[in-house]
């Protein structure tokens, strides 16, 4: 019998705690886990700002080595992923920020869609077949919104953060979170809708 979420969330959480204290007591194991626990989260998340696979996964690389160094500032009666995700998102606001242009994200070394990272990794494989095409559209969408819309889409519906831990992460108003929100919900629309007409036409011609 398979595990439930909620066992499963109990004992990532215990698992968590446990490896943070080992960090704070000098064992280097406790890093170890917590790698384990966050790094495929994490890079997915900066890959979607950044948008380049080596970036991204330099950006968490470095966030382990601060959290590491910073361990010992980091309450450990809160939950050490928001403290992990702010120090990401906002390495890779600030790389996105300095891209002059667009980058062309290449392949991955085993053959794996690129669309494959927007994916859960949870997802069955006929799961990921299925909803590449649409992961893929996204991607490409993606790409048409600044950093700051990416980031917000990003902590919004990737992380399911609130409006409010938006605004004490990223430490801007209010006004300013709905206004990226607003203005990338409105960009990927106008983008996507190229892919729902195209699907809408599949299905005429394949009903007559």
């Amino acid at each position: 019998m398979t595990q439930s979420k909620s066992s499963l969330s109990a004992d990532m959480l215990a698992n968590e705690k446990q490896a943070i204290a080992h960090l704070k007591g000098g064992n280097l194991a406790g890093l170890t886990v917590l790698v384990q626990i966050w790094q495929v989260k994490a890079v997915h998340a900066a890959l979607l700002i950044v948008r380049d696979q080596g970036t991204a996964e330099e950006v968490v690389q470095e966030a382990f080595m601060q959290a590491y160094r910073k361990i010992d500032q980091f309450d450990d009666r809160r939950p050490f992923g928001p403290w992990f995700m702010r120090s990401i998102i906002h390495s890779a606001i600030k790389i996105a920020d300095k891209q002059k242009r667009v980058e062309a994200l290449e392949e991955p070394q085993d053959g794996s869609r690129i669309a494959e990272w927007l994916i859960d990794p949870g997802f069955a494989p006929h799961e990921i077949v299925e909803t590449a095409e649409f992961r893929e559209a996204v991607w490409q969408a993606l790409a048409k919104l600044t950093p700051n819309q990416r980031a917000a889409v990003v902590m919004r519906y990737f992380l399911d953060e609130s409006e409010s831990e938006m605004v004490s992460h990223l430490n801007r108003p209010l006004t300013t979170i709905k206004w990226w929100l607003h203005s990338a919900r409105q960009k990927l629309k106008l983008n996507l809708s190229t892919l729902h007409e195209t699907e809408s036409e599949s299905q005429e011609v394949g009903r007559e």
